[in-house]
């Protein structure tokens, strides 16, 4: 391959021999002359052959410009070096002002070898250089001066950068790299040929085991080159998990539950946060080993008193602290940077205590810590063990103080949990006020009455502030005879966590009884009977029959007809037509019933003429015939839409119960009663079946430190019987090894060594 570079300018003053001389051009200085100056220019400012080889001619051309105002003679001279040759008929030429001429240079070399020589070009008595150079095919290498891994997470990680070295020329060419620090940084391969117009790539490995920034320096060779440096930059940080405020970016230490009544549940909530450039697999675990927990103990008492109870002690300490508190999600997957929201949920569980009787005064304080840790390659091989216990444990874990009390639901009732009421009768009243004081101090508590036969509380529901007393008014309203002996349920209503752990829900969480007694007796006054012989309107008081003296105390009711008319021959007279069938009896004052809108199929007459009474339609608002019609279609329609749904959830019925004892009509010689009993369900299969009704519930408990220790132990003394196949063959194997573990299995995983 041939190339020209750069120029050549010649500034020529008559008076002047001084002139000045660069590498790839020459430009004279101007001297004083006789008021003439003449220039020259001469391209390229070198001649020079590239990739030669020996037996080989190579032509270069090379252009002189008269950049003067008038005619100048220009005198070439040779190359001293019989491998150069200027290709012109006559050394002298005389160039006009503005033109140019071109002169060819060749090259051809005998050996395999760089050849060096030079062409001289004058103009009077000034002269300039054109270096004429033959090279042979080189290696021209090329490579990265920086190798940057940007930031990283010191979690003990072998990180890789590649970088190419390029070699431009048409011959091989060799490098060599060498690295002499102390941090774990290794260069592959440390030295190796390029090939011509090719490259070759390699790798940095540098090994993340603690936080620092790096700045190291690499030494590369490269033939042909001086000596270079490469630099090797990171910034090694630690992978921070945080648990920060909801309200703010602040961290948080402890989380106070505060007073919350047993059933009942409190929900707080956090936000987990990943300080660092890396994704991080999280998982939160409770410490029910740790030092300072407390697990539904009374912080208040003496340690005297808490030490005689050991019986209770022993027992608060094999309590399931998972049903207690709740973390969802417990695990995860964070982004750099990125956070993400968590529930903790306290619901506190009544633990009796045989020796102390549960009164006003009665609590159980909870103190319990949650951990949580980054899963994967935490403590690395390169730390030395006192780097493990102080950065691994402050960055890698972050720890979380949960405290809250839990308190029961007294409630005191004046004259008592029993409520005597005096016997009544039907229909009569008995009112008992019962005073009920909340001897909880520090919460309220919301009750409702449920709804009891023949009894009636004012108010059904309420709340009743801490330390406070509410008036209650129960009575007994008897509708029928007997003796009555009820328990009235009274409903503690507060917050409940619902299945998912996440959320709160209004309801009943525990239940208060009340015992009420009475006795409704029968009436026994006796009825004195009057007589009215006044006929008077109906609208006044009924007349022409006997009433009795307390029916102005009940509800009054028009008189209407209770006898047939036709059945009758009360007042029958001679004159009188046969009365019409199904007809009845009306009283003499009974118009205000008798004419008014009822049934048009019923009639009336009285009792002396017998004459049909007036049955008054207003057809305003009374039903057409039509309308009648409609209103009996719809109604059989309606009727047979739920006789049809009825046959539809009763075949559903027998369809299921037929699944469930489904049998084969195959006779198989086997007669009833025979001895013949079903196979009893082993402790195997029993514990399957719980497991799997549980898995969901299991899948969102929180992992324990105590629980970790013994799956641990478990595994340890497990016997391997058989080795690991390179392959599964089985279903189950194929099943096992195509899951995908989570955080919180992958942070199960026991690495034992035989």
């Amino acid at each position: 391959m041939n190339t020209q570079r750069g120029s050549l300018t010649i500034n020529v003053h008559r008076s002047s021999l001084a002139m000045s001389i660069q590498r790839g051009s020459l430009v004279p200085r101007d001297m004083d002359s006789s008021g003439r100056d003449m220039q020259l220019r001469v391209i390229p400012a070198e001649v020079k052959f590239l990739d030669t080889m020996a037996g080989r001619v190579y032509r270069l051309p090379i252009t002189v410009h008269n950049l003067c105002r008038w005619n100048q003679k220009i005198r070439f001279k040779e190359p001293i070096k019989p491998q150069f040759k200027l290709m012109l008929t006559s050394l002298d030429k005389e160039l006009a002002s503005g033109l140019q001429m071109t002169a060819m240079v060749e090259y051809h070399p005998d050996k395999d070898e760089d050849t060096f020589d030079r062409l001289l070009i004058s103009i009077e008595n000034k002269t300039t250089e054109i270096p004429l150079i033959g090279l042979i095919p080189s290696c021209q290498l090329e490579i990265e001066s920086v190798v940057n891994f940007g930031t990283l997470v010191a979690n003990s990680k072998v990180y890789s950068k590649e970088i190419t070295i390029t070699n431009h020329g048409k011959a091989p060419g060799i490098f060599k790299a060498e690295y002499h620090g102390q941090l774990p940084i290794l260069i592959f391969p440390t030295s190796g040929i390029v090939d011509a117009k090719s490259s070759m790539v390699i790798k940095v490995d540098f090994c993340a085991d603690q936080p620092r920034i790096v700045d190291e320096e690499a030494t590369v060779i490269l033939q042909g080159q001086p000596e270079m440096l490469l630099s090797i930059k990171a910034h090694v940080v630690e992978q921070i998990i945080e648990l920060l405020n909801m309200s703010s970016d602040r961290r948080l230490e402890c989380i106070h539950f505060g007073p919350v009544f047993f059933g009942s549940s409190k929900i707080k909530h956090a936000r987990v946060y990943n300080n660092s450039p890396e994704p991080i697999n999280w998982v939160a675990i409770i410490q029910d080993d740790a030092v300072g927990e407390e697990l539904g103990t009374d912080i208040r008492q003496r340690t005297d008193i808490a030490l005689n109870n050991l019986a209770y002690m022993r027992k608060i300490k094999n309590i399931d602290t998972t049903i207690i508190i709740s973390c969802l999600p417990n695990e995860g997957t964070l982004q750099p940077y990125q956070k993400t929201v968590i529930t903790f949920c306290f619901t506190p569980k009544l633990m009796a205590d045989g020796k102390k009787d549960i009164g006003p005064s009665y609590r159980q304080d909870y103190a319990l810590f949650l951990r949580f840790e980054s899963v994967g390659s935490k403590d690395g091989f390169l730390r030395d063990d006192d780097y493990k216990t102080i950065k691994s444990e402050r960055f890698q874990k972050m720890e979380l103080a949960l405290t809250g009390t839990g308190l029961p639901v007294l409630l005191q009732f004046d004259p008592g949990p029993v409520l005597n009421f005096k016997p009544c009768f039907v229909g009569e009243r008995s009112e008992i006020q019962c005073i009920i004081k909340n001897q909880c101090e520090l919460l309220p508590v919301m009750y409702h009455f449920k709804k009891t036969a023949n009894f009636e509380i004012d108010p059904e529901k309420g709340e009743i502030n801490g330390g406070g007393t509410v008036d209650v008014m129960c009575s007994f309203v008897p509708h029928q005879l007997g003796v009555f002996k009820v328990k009235q349920m009274i409903e503690i209503i507060g917050l409940v966590a619902e299945e998912d752990l996440q959320s709160l829900s209004v309801k009943s969480f525990h239940h208060v009884y009340l015992a009420f007694n009475s006795i409704c007796k029968a009436s026994t006054k006796k009825v004195v009977m009057k007589f009215d012989p006044g006929i008077l309107p109906s609208i006044r008081n009924p007349t022409g029959k006997f009433v009795v003296k307390d029916l102005a105390k009940r509800k009054n009711y028009a008189p209407v007809a209770m006898l047939q008319s036709a059945m009758t021959r009360t007042h029958n007279h001679r004159s009188c037509e046969e009365p019409v069938k199904d007809m009845l009896l009306a009283f003499p004052n009974d118009r205000a019933a008798t004419i008014r809108s009822k049934d048009h199929h019923k009639h009336f007459r009285p009792i002396f003429t017998k004459v049909p009474r007036f049955n008054c339609v207003n057809h305003d608002f009374a039903y057409t015939t039509l309308e009648k019609q409609q209103k009996k279609l719809h109604e059989n329609y309606y009727a047979m839409y739920l006789k049809y749904l009825r046959s539809v959830r009763l075949q559903k019925k027998q369809a299921e119960r037929e699944r469930m004892y489904s049998y084969d009509d195959t006779d198989i010689g086997l007669e009833p009663g025979s001895g013949l009993k079903s196979p009893s369900l082993s402790e195997a299969e029993i514990e399957e079946e719980l497991s799997s009704a549980a898995n969901s519930i299991r899948a969102n408990r929180l992992l324990t430190t105590r629980s970790i220790a013994s799956q641990e132990e478990e595994s340890v003394r497990r016997k391997v019987l058989k080795g690991l196949k390179s392959e599964p063959s089985t279903p189950r194997e194929k099943h096992d090894c195509s899951l995908i573990l989570t955080p919180k299995q992958i942070h199960q995983v026991i690495v034992v060594r035989y």
